[in-house]
């Protein structure tokens, strides 16, 4: 048996930092300097940063401090955020539903004025029929076990069932 897989005894393991020791205490400038680094990476919601930097052990007064400077600064606005975020979603052929959800789990309101402005433009059921050609083709099925499938996967997705429907062509005067 080759030493490379036996494992090692406790004593010879890699010492680990005493576990009675809470997070390591930030200074502000280092708190301030991990914020700007993740802001610059990809736009993150206020909430999003709150939450990363009070797992770093920040307090409650630093983490408003650095995001009130970042606000300042014009580097962090949930307003640039939330467009972002659906505008990508639509890109992706999201619907509205998952478009809401999406900003509520980044603790952006739901409604949004973001989603209002862009979604007022979307016709929704061609968004989903769109999806629903690139994902399955022009011909769709129209067997009952597949139409379910289709609206399975468009409801995944964000899409009423009323949406879903209509872009399956449920509504044309020949069905």
């Amino acid at each position: 048996m080759s030493r490379m897989f036996t494992k090692k005894p406790a004593s010879e393991s890699a010492t680990c930092p005493d576990e009675t020791s809470g997070p390591a205490v930030l200074t502000p400038e280092q708190l301030w300097a991990r914020a700007l680094s993740w802001q610059t990476r990809r736009e993150h919601s206020r909430a999003e940063l709150a939450e990363k930097l009070a797992r770093l052990g920040a307090e409650a007064d630093q983490v408003e401090a650095v995001l009130a400077r970042l606000g300042e600064l014009g580097l962090q606005s949930d307003d640039r955020f939330a467009d972002l975020l659906v505008r990508g979603q639509l890109r992706r052929g999201r619907g509205q539903r998952l478009i809401r959800q999406t900003l509520q789990q980044r603790g952006i309101a739901p409604d949004h004025p973001a989603l209002l402005a862009q979604g007022a433009a979307v016709d929704w059921v061609e968004q989903a029929r769109a999806l629903l050609v690139r994902r399955f083709g022009e011909d769709l099925s129209r067997e009952p076990r597949e139409r379910a499938r289709y609206v399975r996967f468009l409801q995944y997705r964000g899409f009423s069932l009323a949406q879903s429907l209509a872009a399956m062509g449920a509504g044309d005067p020949d069905d």
